[in-house]
């Protein structure tokens, strides 16, 4: 009788060592599926991110290219007024308009056509055909 008890102990802990193997197997089998699956998303996300920092790299050195020839053309821009108003503060325009109407005028209205001429062609405007006089002309209706 003694026999069979210990045959029954034995057969139950073979059975719970070999359903606790089971389950641990079955358990770990499930983590390493989850644990693959959030490795696969962290790769992905990884991927991406490091897409953006890149793209956001080339974008600032790019910004930063355009920034320092912006800061060239604005310093050139700066030296050009510094020059016209030096060039205005030696030349008494009232004076001038006084002595020559002519001469300035003439000089006032051809530096305002060259300037309404490269607002044109900055803006991608067409330049109406000029007259002799400078005057646009409206276009003639068949209707009076």
């Amino acid at each position: 009788m003694i026999k069979i008890y210990i045959l029954i102990v034995v057969l139950g802990l073979v059975g719970g060592v070999c359903y606790g193997g089971y389950y641990y197997y079955k358990d770990t089998q499930e983590r390493i599926q989850t644990l693959t699956e959030n490795n696969a998303k962290l790769e992905t996300a990884k991927q991406l991110q490091d897409d953006t920092i890149n793209a956001m790299i080339e974008d600032r050195e790019k910004f930063e290219e355009l920034n320092n020839e912006l800061q060239k053309k604005l310093q050139a821009a700066n030296n050009y007024r510094d020059t016209l108003i030096g060039k205005l503060r030696k030349h008494n325009l009232l004076v001038l308009s006084l002595k020559k109407p002519k001469l300035v005028e003439k000089k006032i209205n051809n530096g305002t056509k060259k300037l309404f001429e490269s607002f044109e062609a900055i803006s991608g405007a067409v330049a109406p055909a000029a007259s002799g006089d400078g005057v646009q002309q409206l276009p003639k209706s068949s209707t009076p």
